[in-house]
């Protein structure tokens, strides 16, 4: 049996418990992202002071993710619970193409956060020029710009090399096995914005560090308290990183071994962790700003409030 059928059997024939457990972990989860980073996008409409340079690139990442709880996740839900894709060809290409585009506009973003941060710490003259209200609107719409012209090219491949229904994922996805030379292009695609990512982090963090001591030096306790500020600031933004790093890495590994090997070659749990890490990346960082940021803390804090008092009072 071929590994694409071998995985589709797999699929179609799980267990009653099993459809249970696992459509609802996923709709959990879709659940989860879409009303985390809808609080995430109204707590900064609310309180004034969250409407921060650095917080248009968090809105961007919500909006996101918020796309990806609504066009691609819920699909997922629905493969899961019927165990196998009823929502057509035309369909699962938007799917693909949609966890395609959105993944690539939270990396590229990410790696837009990491530039702006490098400068407001390490080149802070540079950074008032650079990153004004409108300049970081075209930046955001040009990380979605390339964003696009990365995900459109599986739309014009033909039905064995482009986006597919892969059930071992229960997702329609690019099969990275069977284009190597755009699969190639593909890695490199992402590849150049992680390292970016990690150079301007592994510098700015030298020169916080270096600042600081200098400062303590000095006995200079305000200049102190201000490079404190922004170094909390950009613990918020790199822990949004090493978060996303962690679900997608593991995804490109997966990816890479198919592309290797020319044919799925891993078991179905393997893949359905590959699906689950990609959604849990639209998830997690709502949970990431309440941990590492004391306004997103209170501000998530008294909408949540607001919206179960009601529910308190009618019970009593």
């Amino acid at each position: 049996m071929a590994p694409t059928e071998s995985l589709s059997f797999a699929l179609a024939t799980r267990t009653e418990v099993t459809v249970w457990a696992e459509t609802t972990v996923f709709a959990f989860m879709n659940v989860l992202a879409f009303f985390g980073n809808l609080l995430t996008c109204y707590a900064v409409y609310r309180n004034h002071r969250l409407r921060t340079l650095p917080n248009m690139f968090v809105i961007a990442l919500a909006v996101s993710d918020i796309l990806l709880s609504t066009c691609c996740s819920p699909f997922t839900v629905v493969t899961l619970f019927r165990g196998q894709w009823v929502l057509g060809e035309t369909f699962c290409e938007f799917f693909a193409f949609g966890v395609f585009i959105f993944g690539m506009a939270s990396l590229n973003t990410m790696g837009i956060i990491a530039i702006s941060r490098y400068f407001r710490i390490v080149k802070s003259n540079k950074y008032i020029v650079l990153f004004k209200k409108n300049r970081t609107l075209m930046y955001i719409a040009t990380v979605w710009f390339i964003a696009l012209l990365g995900s459109v090219p599986p739309l014009f491949f033909d039905k064995e090399s482009g986006f597919e229904f892969q059930p071992g994922k229960a997702m329609c996805a690019y099969s990275f096995e069977s284009n190597i030379p755009f699969t190639s292009f593909t890695e490199l695609y992402i590849g150049t914005p992680f390292i970016i990512i990690s150079v301007c982090y592994v510098k700015l963090f030298c020169a916080v560090s270096r600042a600081n001591r200098v400062f303590s030096h000095q006995n200079n306790f305000q200049q102190i308290r201000a490079n404190v500020e922004e170094a909390k600031v950009t613990n918020t933004l790199a822990a949004v990183m090493v978060g996303f790093s962690c679900c997608w890495l593991p995804v490109c590994v997966i990816d890479i071994t198919d592309a290797a090997h020319g044919k799925k070659i891993l078991p179905r749990q393997i893949y359905l962790t590959y699906t689950s890490l990609i959604f849990l990346s639209s998830t997690i960082n709502p949970f990431i700003y309440g941990v590492t940021n004391r306004r997103f803390r209170r501000e998530y804090t008294a909408i949540l409030s607001k919206i179960i008092t009601p529910f308190r009072n009618g019970d009593n």
